[in-house]
């Protein structure tokens, strides 16, 4: 069932350009509340099935660059050295790659980072670091692309160091010499399976079996390309898994490559309607046409907006359009990235109940810790008293130097019917565990009981369905008809960074007021 959705993209990229090296964004759907009508939008929901690429920016549902896509029954996926697929968690800054039916619902979401490897220097002054031989750049200029979020412990690019183990995802944008890699998410990491990188083919020597990804030598002579009826050939996209050499400028010794060809591969799924971000190259005015993400776009006489936006080579867009058969995109949206404040592509959204809450102004939605100091509860959420599981739409903006969002508007929502794929999260003691049903009871300690359910969508970490009985732990999910909990993630507390700022583990809210909130240490509501 866990088919990988690269297959499909594959037909996205018959472009030549480098910015096809950085594929991992497009969301079509997330777990729970109402959102972007694909089809009023342009979105990739509109007549036939659906792929997206761009940035996670908020969930809900899931939001990618701005559009939020029903997601709650899709598989969340990232593909291992092997061949294989895991269930793995969605974040902020993730690059993915979503497909979806031809109602916009989601039917799988991909994580697929740029770079994974060893840290091989950084220059603070210039706010780069070197990974895997590529050049990585941190982002805070919201204008110009998604904020760089860090995760993992990093906090900013002063807590990196070198020979850290880090995941990058980004955007390659046009540098003197090849590209360089725009970062929209840096996560420390304990440990890896391999190595990878995702790039664009050059240099090919097919005697030798090596090649140049952004200049980063690749030596596949050992190394399995899938799919089997694929041929390296310069140009094309692929990623690459395998063991690096240390130094800044290492060779990766290849154990998999998969090749993104024109063809769709395995997938019979034909895609008609895509959605792809990123920063715009080869901008023709005269005859209308640019690159974004490895896609030709023709603009034809699609409005660009907002009104009073300039399209232009560098600046950062959001496309979306009818993919035609050979290859290029009609474009019917094209939106201007401004920033965090006025434009949608910029904001973090965030709906689903609170999980956790230290004060009215301190709490955490969907595992990101929300700052909502600027907020007036009196009129965003009249006659509403917040606490754990209050059902809330937030609207924020990423700060530098903190994993905490600033709330700059805020709704709260009365409705909690089931089945409406509403995310909430509840931290327990599961109890009753039915292997055989994929059931067990969570315990909770105001006495009460909630009935939960996993199947082959769930997520676990720190604890597995053979360990659960008698585990502490933290389920998030929607529920069903029935008032059953359908598990999307199962996680002993602790696991995700969002931990940190739950009260009945410590917090670190008084961290952050010392830091953000001077004021308000003290005075707390």
């Amino acid at each position: 069932m866990k088919t990988v959705t690269h297959l499909l993209f594959r037909t996205l990229h018959r472009a030549r350009y480098l910015l096809a090296l950085v594929l991992s964004s497009l969301m079509f759907a997330c777990g729970g509340g109402a959102g972007v009508d694909l089809v009023s939008a342009s979105g990739v929901g509109s007549g036939g099935s659906g792929l997206a690429s761009g940035t996670i920016s908020g969930f809900g549902s899931i939001f990618v660059d701005g559009v939020e896509i029903e997601d709650a029954l899709a598989y969340n996926l990232v593909e291992n050295a092997d061949g294989s697929t895991s269930n793995t968690q969605l974040k902020l800054g993730q690059r993915v790659e979503v497909l979806s039916t031809s109602s916009g619902t989601a039917t799988q979401v991909t994580v697929r980072a740029a770079v994974v490897g060893n840290v091989a220097s950084i220059s603070t002054a210039a706010g780069t670091l070197r990974v895997a031989g590529q050049t990585v750049t941190i982002n805070s200029n919201s204008a110009a692309g998604p904020l760089t979020v860090f995760g993992g412990g990093y906090l900013s690019l002063a807590n990196v160091a070198v020979n850290d183990l880090v995941e990058v995802h980004g955007i390659a944008t046009p540098a003197t010499t090849g590209y360089t890699l725009m970062a929209t998410r840096i996560e420390k990491l304990s440990t890896t399976a391999s190595a990878r990188v995702l790039g664009t083919v050059s240099g090919l020597n097919a005697t030798n079996k090596s090649f140049a990804i952004n200049g980063l030598t690749v030596n596949y002579a050992s190394a399995t390309v899938v799919p089997a009826t694929a041929t390296v050939a310069n140009d094309q996209t692929v990623q690459v898994w395998g063991s690096l050499s240390s130094g800044t400028n290492p060779t990766l010794t290849a154990t998999r490559v998969r090749v993104f060809t024109n063809g769709l591969g395995t997938t019979t799924t034909a895609i008609s309607r895509v959605q792809a971000s990123g920063v715009v190259s080869g901008y023709d005015a005269t005859a209308g046409s640019f690159t974004v993400q490895g896609l030709t776009v023709l603009r034809g006489t699609t409005s660009v907006l907002p009104t009073g936006a300039v399209l232009a080579n560098g600046v950062y867009v959001r496309v979306a359009g009818t993919l035609n058969t050979n290859g290029t995109v009609a474009a019917t949206e094209i939106q201007v990235r401004q920033n965090d404040v006025t434009d949608t592509t910029a904001q973090v959204q965030l709906k689903g109940a609170i999980s956790s809450l230290q004060n009215t102004t301190s709490f955490v939605v969907r595992n990101v810790p929300v700052d909502a100091s600027a907020i007036n509860l009196a009129t965003s959420c009249p006659g509403v008293q917040l606490a754990a599981g209050t059902l809330v739409e937030v609207t924020a903006r990423l700060q530098s130097g903190t994993d905490v969002v600033k709330a700059t508007a805020l709704r709260c929502n009365s409705s909690s019917t089931a089945g409406s794929f509403v995310q909430r999260q509840l931290r327990g003691t599961a109890t009753n565990v039915v292997s055989a049903s994929s059931a067990f009871t969570l315990a909770l300690s105001n006495n009460t009981t909630q009935a939960v359910k996993w199947n082959d969508q769930t997520t676990f970490q720190g604890v597995t369905s053979s360990t659960l009985a008698g585990t502490q732990i933290q389920v998030e999910g929607y529920l069903d008809a029935s008032s059953v909990l359908v598990a999307r993630e199962i996680r002993v507390p602790g696991q995700r960074e969002a931990d940190r700022f739950d009260n009945q583990g410590g917090g670190d809210w008084d961290r952050y007021d010392k830091e953000f909130r001077p004021a308000k240490r003290g005075n707390q509501n």
